[in-house]
Formats: C-alpha cells, sequence, structure tokens
C-alpha cells in the first residue's frame, strides 16, 4: 500500500496534540516520536512501515516548530 503525501500530512498535523499537552517538544528526537507515529499508522490501517513512520515524526515535529514560529510572529505564548 502506498501512502500519499497528503495522507502523511494529515497524520503528521493528527499528531500535534501530542505536542501540545502530551509528552513531546520542539526538541523531541525522531526516535521519542517514532512509536507515536506507528500508533498513528495502525490507527488508521497503513501499513507500519519505520521508514514511513521517520518521514511522518520528521513533519509532525516541523509542523509544530512551524506553528510555535507563527504564534511567536503574532505575539502569542506557545
Amino acid at each position: 500500500m502506498f501512502v500519499k503525501d497528503y495522507q502523511i500530512a494529515e497524520i503528521a498535523n493528527a499528531m500535534q496534540p501530542y505536542f501540545e499537552v502530551g509528552s513531546l517538544h520542539s526538541r523531541s528526537s525522531i526516535k521519542q516520536i517514532v512509536p507515536l507515529a506507528l500508533e498513528e499508522l495502525a490507527d488508521r490501517g497503513y501499513p507500519q512501515r519505520r521508514s514511513l513512520a521517520v518521514v511522518i515524526s520528521k513533519m509532525a515535529q516541523a509542523t509544530w516548530v512551524e506553528t510555535m514560529l507563527h504564534t511567536r510572529q503574532r505575539g502569542g505564548q506557545v
């Protein structure tokens, strides 16, 4: 099964609560994020490939960092 880019982005976006109120933060290692990405893949019935989980983890972390930067630019708190 091939997972499309938009599906990867959806999963990365769905992982944002792990950063907001969970145990992850902007400096979490990819190794710490991968198990959660694998869990998200399993929940959606996608293949649980580690390489795919790494891509999703990196995208989720980058999305969180981008959110923080946008919030700071607007003068808010993260």
